[in-house]
């Protein structure tokens, strides 16, 4: 039985911004684009068997580099040049609600009442920003207790890997927003089950 991910969940502490003072227990990460981050070790993100093409790197951090963009870069922990500009795809295309596989929801842990995080990869040809795409097809998915992900291959006919984002959001002003669900962070969940 397949799994239809039609919650949003929105978790402005997911992110690590460079600007922000941090409270947890933190470590210090190279980058080629940000220069040296701090990154909580409570907002890690592992995908076990990495990204399409880059299998090598599990450990990610999401950034939010500019509060007042959309548009994030999922950050390799262990490789400073290693980052992709992800946005969540119902910032652009708000009736985005893809089935994943039984074997993917099983490898993730999720079930409907999971908290997921979901972003796709973007694409942003040099000097034509307006052409830019994502790939709807391989979405990024994160359990939102357990911050395990993994790239799927979603199920669903009409998605591929390069829709046109600027499309879209003309697309997305005729379709009402779908409804926010809070992820709790690691240290919260543990105080509830203790």
């Amino acid at each position: 039985m397949a799994l239809t991910l039609d919650k949003r969940t929105t978790n402005a502490e997911i992110d690590v911004s460079p600007y922000g003072e941090l409270v947890t227990a933190t470590i210090t990460v190279p980058t080629t684009r940000f220069g040296d981050l701090e990154v909580e070790e409570d907002i890690i993100i592992y995908l076990p068997e990495g990204i399409i093409g880059f299998e090598q790197w599990q450990r990610y951090v999401v950034v939010r580099h500019d509060d007042n963009s959309s548009f994030r870069w999922l950050q390799a922990l262990d490789s400073p040049a290693v980052a992709f500009p992800i946005l969540e795809p119902r910032e652009f295309r708000p009736d985005y609600a893809p089935t994943v596989s039984t074997s993917d929801a099983r490898a993730l842990q999720i079930t409907a009442d999971t908290p997921v995080l979901m972003f796709a990869i973007v694409t942003v040809p040099p000097g034509n920003p307006d052409a830019m795409t994502a790939n709807l097809l391989g979405p990024i998915i994160i359990n939102g207790f357990t911050h395990q992900g993994r790239q799927v291959i979603i199920q669903d006919d009409g998605y591929h890997t390069r829709h046109k984002v600027v499309d879209e959001l003309r697309r997305a002003s005729q379709v009402s927003p779908v409804a926010c669900v809070a992820m709790p962070r690691r240290r919260e969940r543990a105080a509830h089950s203790a």
